[in-house]
């Protein structure tokens, strides 16, 4: 059964990255100017890269996420640093 562990655990870091990069990195409220240029409002930051803006209708995705790849790129070195990425 030692023939499947690279692969298990390729999965299990596939799962690890796909659920911290779905996780919330940050909020944001922007009353003023806009100044990250997706205007103003609320906006939740994704680890995955993905931001989405939040209104009284729904949500509109601003930005889309980073492929899985990269997603599991910036899991991996926030896991060596022991801090969040983002």
């Amino acid at each position: 059964m030692t023939q499947y562990k690279s692969e298990v655990e390729k999965r299990r870091l596939y799962l690890a990255a796909e659920h911290w990069g779905n996780s919330v990195a940050q909020h944001y409220m922007c009353n003023g100017c806009g100044d990250l240029g997706y205007g103003t409002g609320y906006f939740i930051y994704y680890n995955n890269g993905a931001v989405h803006k939040i209104n009284k209708k729904g949500y509109t995705i601003v930005q889309v996420a980073m492929s899985i790849d990269e997603v599991i790129d910036n899991y991996t070195r926030s896991e060596e640093c022991g801090t969040e990425y983002m």
